[in-house]
Formats: C-alpha cells, structure tokens, sequence
C-alpha cells in the first residue's frame, strides 16, 4: 500500500510517516511539504491513501486528488469552511491538532483492509452468471450485470458492531446467493434474484434474528435492478439511499423503488436570522430556541437537502452560540468542552434529530450558565455592555430602556457606565451598532437599507453620516474594499 503525507511542516510529516511504517508493515509512505512538490509527485504515481494537511489547501482548486481517492485531512483550524471543504470532497474524515495517533492508524488499516479485499475483475464476467463481482467492479470498473440484483444496504448504529454484522449475514440462511462488501460506515449486500418479495420476508426474519443477538439498531434499504445500471453505479445509489439516515434515524427496512436526489438549499444564515438568533440568546429564550431548531430542521420534507448542507446551517447557527459566548465572555471550563463536543456532533453524528437534541441541551445549559454569570462574577460596565450586544438591532433601545431595565436612573447608568470604561453609553452603544454594519457590509449582500435597520439605524442618511465619521470611509466604499 502506498500512502501519500502532505504537510506545511516537513517534522510532521516525517513523524506521520514514523508512526504509520512503525505499526503497519507492507506500507510505503511518501512525504511531501509543498503544493509543488505534491504535483511532481503526483505526476509521477498515484497513492492508494492521502493525507493532507488542509491548512496547506487555501483554494479548492490547488489540490486536484485522483477521482474516487480515499483521503484523509489534517487541520489547526476549527471553522465550518475547513470543514465544509473536507465533507465537499469525501474525505474520510478530518482530524484536528492535537490528534490521536491511533486515529490515524486506525482510517490507514480500514483502507487497507479495502484495498485487499479488492481482487482482479474477471475478463469474461459478463458472460458467466454466477461470477462474483469486486470492489473494482464497484469503485472503478464498468461491469453490467448478467441477471436481474436485489442489493441492499446495512447500515448499523453502532459502527464497531460492523464484524459482528457481517458473521451474522453470512450465517444467515437467504433464499439466494449472497456477496458481501463490508464498508466503514455500512455493508452492500448483492443478491442475483428477482423474487423481491421473498428477500424482504427474508431480510424481516434476520432483522429479528439480528435484534436477538445485538442491541444495535439497522437501517436497511433494499433495491432492485434489472440489468439498466452498471454495478458500480447501482454501488453509488445504495451509498446515497445510506446517507438517507440522516433523516431517516435506525431501525427501518425500506424498499427503494426511485432515485434519491437532494435538493438545494442556502446554508448559511439570513440577516434576520442572525437577529432572531440575538434576540432569542439576549432573552436567554430556552423554548423559543428549541422551537427554532425544530422548526427549521426536524420538520423538513423530501426532496430533502443534501445533508452536507444541513450540517454547514448547523455550524452557521454555532457560530451565532460562540458570538454570544465571547460577548458574555462565558469562558467555563465544562461548557467549553461541551460547545467543541458539539462541533464534532454536527460533523460526524449520522441521524439530525440526535444533532438537534444534543444542541438544545447544549443551549439550555449555556443560558443556565449566562444567568449564574449575572448574578455573580459579571461587573456593572459587562453587564451593560452585554444588555447592548443585545439590543443594538432595535433603533428605539438607548439610555432610558436600559435604566430602566436595570431599575436605576438614566443619570447614573450614564455616570457609573462612564467611570468605569472611560466612554459614554451612546459612544459605545454606537460602536456595536457600526461593528454589526462592517460585518453585514463584508458577509452579506444585503442593501445598504436593510443592513442600516439591521444595525440599529433609523434613517439611512444618518448610519451613512456615522459610518464615514466612524471609519472614513462611506457603506458602499468599505463593502468593496
């Protein structure tokens, strides 16, 4: 096996290379610091294995990997576009620093373990009926089947139950010949039948045996062909109808008569989302929250979006948590591990619903966190400064509705605010407002008008006027430079 290590620093790459040719015999490992030396590489072998450092991949277009390459990236940067890039281009998976070596290791083995299993594709398989087929013939080769498949994809819930798994369907008694292709994430069973019927009572019947030997839940989608597809594209459908589960969650078996599309969809968050976001975090709105994310992503239909897709909305709506956080300066030790806990959910947890489940209770105990905050350790001048991160976007929240709240005259907040941060509340307050334009200015492409009443600005002559005192520059000259 041939394993390609690409990193910006050379020590790395040599200890990957270390790590990797010390516990793993029979592989050869190749090291690279540069995008250019990456290519002359390339130029001259493709390897069987990649890993990239994606701190080195600042366009998409500087790494061209070989179609179908199975990869691994590598990563200082914890933000939704590292990750977003890995998941556009099927990474195996992504590991930030520090990562664990047995991680590693662990993608290395499991590919190997792929690649030999995979055997020479038989010249005369389309003539012969009962030729096995091979990973070949469902990752590269075009090989059309000589009579009618039912295939269906395994998926189980628990991933380290997979050998478990595979034991238990070759014990099986299935009225059929039976192939099977065991995956990372699931397994493609092959059988040359076309008594649709008689597989699904059969699959029934181990799916009860299965329940009586394992606690881990199935999902089971089954397909038929008759012949109008080669074998590695029915492969490719039986992968989508698996990455179904997002949606669909464990302990199903559904018959697949159509071709499973995705739909589009914007990922990112609108300006007034992101307000109804502040607004429902100032409030510390823990049911409202929790209405939001279910809303927005337990009550979708099919066609459904691309769950890549799903899980970029998702990080869209983290960053709003950690902006919060930061204004809040909410810096607990425990609720920190949790918020990055939760990143790698959004990443990796296969079903949305434990997603949203584990991001409400997340936020529950981030408000339950924000209120010991303020009724203890928080200073005056925080706590008011936190009331404007707040409220900024209302144009008639100044002053008298922050005294107010606070149940103090307007005259002292003004006067204990002053002392303690050496500026005046309206100074401040202005400040935030012209911090939110900048931001909506270089994010979004939202109109000068709307990113002036998003901001907190009643007239848009006057945010013009405050904006160019504010930077010197006017709206539209700082949104294109």
């Amino acid at each position: 096996m041939h394993v390609y290590v690409l990193t910006k620093d050379s020590l790395e790459a040599q200890g990957i290379k270390w790590m990797i040719t010390s516990q793993l015999r029979e592989v050869f490992v190749e090291t690279g610091d540069s995008i250019s030396k990456y290519r002359k590489d390339m130029h001259s072998r493709e390897s069987d294995f990649y890993v990239i450092d994606m701190d080195l991949w600042s366009v998409p277009e500087e790494i061209l990997l070989p179609s179908g390459a199975m990869w691994l990236g590598l990563s200082s940067d914890r933000t939704f576009q590292t990750t977003y890039r890995a998941l556009q281009h099927k990474a195996e998976d992504l590991l930030f620093r520090p990562f664990q070596p047995e991680h590693l290791i662990k993608h290395i083995h499991q590919a190997r373990f792929r690649l030999r299993n995979e055997k020479k594709k038989t010249p005369q398989l389309d003539s012969v009926p009962n030729a096995h087929f091979t990973y070949e013939d469902l990752l590269l080769a075009e090989t059309y089947p000589s009579t009618p498949l039912l295939l269906s994809a395994i998926v189980p819930a628990n991933r380290a139950q997979g050998t478990q798994l595979v034991q238990a369907l070759e014990e099986f008694a299935f009225p059929s010949q039976v192939e099977l292709f065991p995956f990372t994430d699931f397994i493609l069973v092959i059988h040359r039948l076309t008594v649709q019927e008689s597989l699904q009572e059969a699959y029934l019947a181990f799916y009860a045996s299965w329940k009586r030997q394992s606690h881990t839940l199935l999902s089971i989608y089954l397909y038929e062909s008759h012949g109008e597809l080669d074998i590695r594209s029915l492969y490719q459908k039986m992968r989508r109808f698996q990455e179904r589960i997002f949606y669909d969650g464990y302990d199903i078996l559904s018959v697949e008569t159509e071709d499973l599309t995705w739909r589009g969809m914007d990922p990112f968050l609108s300006p007034i989302e992101q307000r109804m976001w502040i607004e429902m975090l100032g409030k510390q709105d823990v049911k409202a929250i929790r209405q939001w994310l279910e809303q927005d992503f337990l009550t979708l239909e099919a066609p459904y979006p691309d769950p890549e897709m799903v899980r970029i909305r998702l990080t869209s709506v983290l960053a709003q948590i950690r902006r919060y956080m930061s204004a809040n300066s909410i810096q607990n030790g425990p609720l920190e591990k949790q918020y990055h806990q939760l990143f790698q959910d959004i990443v990796r947890e296969p079903v949305m619903y434990h997603i949203i489940q584990n991001f409400g209770d997340f936020t529950a105990n981030l408000m339950k966190e924000t209120s010991l905050v303020e009724s203890g350790t928080s200073n005056f001048s925080d706590k008011v400064r936190t009331m404007m991160e707040s409220n900024y976007w209302d144009s008639n929240w100044n002053l008298a509705a922050c005294a107010e709240v606070l149940q103090m005259n307007k005259s002292t907040l003004s006067r204990r605010f002053s002392k303690s941060t050496g500026k005046k509340f309206r100074e401040t307050l202005q400040e935030i407002r012209i911090g939110e334009a900048k931001r909506l200015l270089k994010e979004t492409n939202a109109s000068l008008e709307e990113v002036s009443r998003l901001a907190g600005f009643t007239h848009q002559s006057y945010f013009n006027t405050k904006f160019r005192a504010s930077t010197g520059q006017t709206p539209s000259q700082y949104r294109f430079n």
